[in-house]
């Protein structure tokens, strides 16, 4: 199920006990700045600790991309509190699919911001800034490739954060 409105998603089309990913881009309502980052990461972090989810997400140039794991029922319930926060507009789901296993077990909410996306995944910066809505695929697939097998040397934490200067 790819590029569909999130008014045409049925979570009850996946099994309960069957993991799911949902990744979305979108745009930030406004400059976020760094406090306002933390603060929406603090959140995020909690919320998905609670709640089972795993993920990470990109923000760059006010605009945001995301992957969330976990079961339909709790992704349903982040995706509804995703959808009414003011901060987001212009959602554009890109993929919603069944998952064998967990891509980022790792981290309640990874964080890359323009820095490190520029270090680890320049090529999604250069996507974010340019391709929201025309590289779907892409960034997509590049967000996946930050997965947890990239970070398993220098990861332990729950949560990354590193604001940037």
């Amino acid at each position: 199920m790819s590029f569909q409105e999130d008014s045409e998603i049925n979570f009850a089309s996946f099994p309960a006990d069957q993991l799911i990913e949902l990744s979305y881009v979108s745009q930030a309502a406004n400059d976020m700045g760094v406090l306002g980052l933390m603060n929406l990461l603090e959140d995020a972090a909690h919320k998905n600790k609670r709640n089972g989810i795993t993920g990470v997400l990109f923000y760059d140039n006010c605009i945001f991309g995301q992957i969330i794991e976990g079961y339909p029922q709790q992704i349903e319930l982040i995706w509804q509190a995703i959808s009414a926060d003011h901060r987001h507009k212009d959602l554009q789901v890109l993929d919603i699919s069944s998952l064998e296993k967990r891509r980022f077990s790792n981290w309640s909410m990874k964080f890359f911001g323009s820095d490190e996306i520029s270090q680890y995944v320049p090529e999604l910066k250069m996507g974010l800034r340019d391709g929201q809505a025309n590289l779907p695929d892409e960034i997509l697939t590049l967000m996946r490739s930050v997965s947890n097998q990239n970070d398993e040397a220098k990861h332990q934490d729950a949560i990354s954060y590193r604001p940037p200067l």
